[in-house]
């Protein structure tokens, strides 16, 4: 573990990017949002005048300078009903009360009258700025992509507390149910408390736990110390060298890391729950062979279990030689540290 410790510190000094603006980038990028989002909700009530940020840089867990946001922006309906379109709980189906009917609620209609108020508030406000771009090309099934200060945002439909509006109850798993090892049994019921958003996807819509992630870690275990170093070091490495097409020969994608960032993050939080002493990360090598540790039992096991809902193996469609592949590479840090992390 100590042959570890300087190499870690290298690569995290040389590879991991940190912007001395980041704060005022964010600042200035949320500044915007917010105004746009005050004239949006005065033009049309169905969107809420405030957004919510997620992902890498509302947790703190970003690898290089800001360069793209994804935020989430809250629906304002009173009557739903909100009811699962499979028996996994992967998907809902939304309908809104209007008019004396029951009326699907979908992506289409209603990206596209958001997509209409941001080309009005662009044309008001930020006509002759090449830096505040939305194309109506780049509109997805999933968010709409918009350009503010050249930086990339997404910005995706959502209904928080959906399950308010639905007889289901969130199979919550038993480590948030009274059982974990490092959150008090008290933020176990802060956390399910916080309730489970939706995000549009096409004509479904898809839980969402970006709020919860947030909280877990941006509040919770938001002063990671050498945790937070040694998670993004993995990060990095899983970015630029765990990816896709080092696995399959004859992948010819897109290059993109195989652990995508949902299943990073359980990855971190089952760590939390094996390792879960301040001195088990007292050291930057330390913290990061816990997270190899629980990668590699990940492996050995074939299973890496969703950390919010009880009873979902992410690793359930993966293939033996994809493990040995993962097992490879750590067990070349490990045994190599200065080479692999060159």
């Amino acid at each position: 573990m100590d042959r570890l410790e300087e190499p870690l510190q290298e690569y995290y000094r040389r590879i991991i990017r940190k912007d001395s603006d980041k704060r005022e980038v964010k600042q200035t990028l949320q500044s915007t949002l917010k105004k746009m989002l005050e004239f949006i909700h005065e033009r049309d009530k169905l969107f809420a005048n405030y957004f919510i940020l997620v992902g890498s840089v509302a947790d703190g867990t970003k690898t290089e300078a800001v360069n793209e946001l994804d935020v989430l922006i809250p629906l304002q309906m009173s009557k739903l009903k909100v009811a699962p379109a499979d028996h996994h709980l992967n998907l809902f189906k939304v309908h809104e009360h209007v008019g004396g009917e029951w009326r699907w609620v979908t992506h289409d209609g209603t990206i596209f009258r958001l997509f209409n108020l941001v080309e009005e508030y662009k044309e008001l406000y930020h006509k002759h700025d090449h830096g505040f771009q939305v194309t109506k090309k780049k509109i997805l099934a999933s968010a709409l992509h918009l350009i503010i200060n050249w930086i990339s945002i997404d910005m995706v439909l959502c209904i928080e507390n959906a399950l308010s509006f639905s007889d289901v109850k969130w199979p919550f798993p038993s480590w948030l149910c009274g059982k974990s090892k490092w959150l008090s049994y008290e933020l176990q019921e802060q956390i399910k408390s916080i309730g489970i958003d939706v995000t549009c996807n096409g004509i479904f819509w898809r839980p969402s736990f970006s709020k919860i992630d947030a909280f877990v870690f941006g509040e919770i275990d938001g002063k990671g110390g050498y945790r937070k170093k040694a998670f993004k070091i993995l990060k990095s490495l899983n970015s630029y060298y765990w990816t896709v097409d080092q696995l399959c020969s004859d992948y010819r994608g897109k290059t993109k890391p195989f652990l995508n960032s949902f299943f990073m993050k359980f990855l971190y939080l089952h760590t939390r729950e094996k390792y879960p002493e301040p001195h088990q990360w007292n050291t930057l090598s330390k913290s990061f062979c816990n997270f190899l540790d629980v990668l590699n039992d990940c492996c050995n096991q074939k299973c890496l279990y969703h950390y919010y809902q009880a009873d979902v193996n992410l690793f359930e469609r993966v293939a033996d030689e994809t493990f040995l592949w993962l097992q490879g590479k750590i067990h070349n840090i490990l045994e190599d540290p200065e080479n692999e992390l060159d």
